[in-house]
């Protein structure tokens, strides 16, 4: 599904759901959390990004528009400026022109995780385990169809029918296509091809845009395959490690059962 058809941010309550952006969202969201950003806020325009960052410390502004930094941020949206120098233990509020619009809109959803091709395997690994229906969103190139991000999903369709079997998941139109699409262009005989998801990447008219800007490297990174074991979820507003969010309510349960047990006794 394409965020463009998502007018109404209620379509996706309680579905789980899989953002993609490769080029850059989701491989920057990645590289941010596993370099050590405390969390990452996505907003869905420049205005909100900025009214957000009135109230918090420590916090950085971050994203891009038309490939380009957002005019007063400090960073833009290539996965190589996130390093755990500029961004450890500090809040990123992030706005991006396509993915974190497709993010927000994922608002109310049950379960929503961010994908790329450098975090495939734990993808498909994480929703075969589910084992539950799921809506993939393509953030897309302004409103429009882009060729990399309905790669990466036919990927995950394609890997998940390899593993539970044909037939197992109701693949909508768009999915068949995009499973087929990403079997053509991005598969050496039964294996995903780095070298075949980096042209995809290169000939993509975002990949040019992106290149002609300067940003050659950004597609060689986001088209290595599997270089992370890591899902950024978003939840309550914020993006985290999926473990982190994991760790946090296990924190929280343990703190509610010694506040249980350190009650005083009462005698009537």
């Amino acid at each position: 599904m394409s965020q463009s058809l998502i007018q109404d941010e209620m379509l996706l309550k309680d579905r789980n759901v899989v953002v993609i952006d490769v080029l850059r969202a989701s491989s920057t969201i990645l590289t941010a959390l596993i370099n050590g950003a405390k969390e990452i806020i996505p907003a869905e325009s420049v205005s909100v990004a900025a009214r957000i960052s009135k109230g918090l410390g420590n916090s950085v502004l971050c994203g891009e528009r038309n490939g380009k930094v957002i005019e007063g941020f400090k960073m833009g949206n290539s996965p190589f400026e996130y390093t755990p120098e500029a961004i450890k233990g500090k809040v990123l509020i992030f706005s991006t022109t396509n993915g974190t619009l497709s993010i927000t809109k994922s608002k109310f959803a049950k379960n929503c995780v961010i994908a790329g091709f450098l975090n495939m395997k734990a993808v498909v690994n994480y929703l075969a385990e589910l084992n539950e229906d799921f809506t993939i969103v393509c953030s897309g190139k302004l409103n429009d169809f882009c060729i990399e991000d309905s790669v990466a999903a036919g990927m995950i369709i394609h890997e998940l029918e390899e593993m539970k079997g044909k037939g197992y998941y109701e693949v909508l139109d768009s999915g068949y296509i995009s499973s087929k699409l990403a079997k053509l262009l991005a598969y050496k005989n039964t294996k995903a091809d780095k070298s075949k998801i980096l042209c995809v990447l290169k000939d993509s008219e975002h990949g040019k845009y992106l290149s002609s800007l300067g940003f050659g490297e950004d597609l060689k990174y986001c088209s290595e395959l599997d270089m992370f074991g890591k899902l950024p979820f978003y939840r309550n507003g914020v993006l985290k490690l999926k473990e982190t969010f994991e760790a946090e309510e296990k924190e929280k349960s343990k703190m509610k059962r010694v506040n249980i047990s350190s009650k005083p006794n009462s005698k009537e």
